[in-house]
């Protein structure tokens, strides 16, 4: 990611914060495509920023964020 220029302290975290919610939106997607249900939390719950409604379902979600992780990060 390109190295960013911010006028001010709050345009950096404004742009941190709609970086950190579109990708929440996009992992939420991929989880859909996948078949698993989860959805997004409210209140900055302490749990984290998605919610999956199955509990079977969270070794498949891990599976899958390791992949995200494997193919952005390199």
């Amino acid at each position: 990611m390109p190295k960013k220029n911010f006028e001010t302290d709050e345009d950096r975290m404004i742009y941190n914060l709609v970086v950190h919610r579109d990708m929440i939106k996009w992992v939420i997607e991929q989880m859909a495509k996948e078949g698993i249900p989860c959805e997004r939390t409210k209140g900055n719950s302490p749990k984290g920023d998605i919610l999956i409604i199955k509990p079977e379902d969270a070794s498949r979600v891990k599976d899958i964020i390791r992949q995200i992780q494997s193919k952005y990060n390199g």
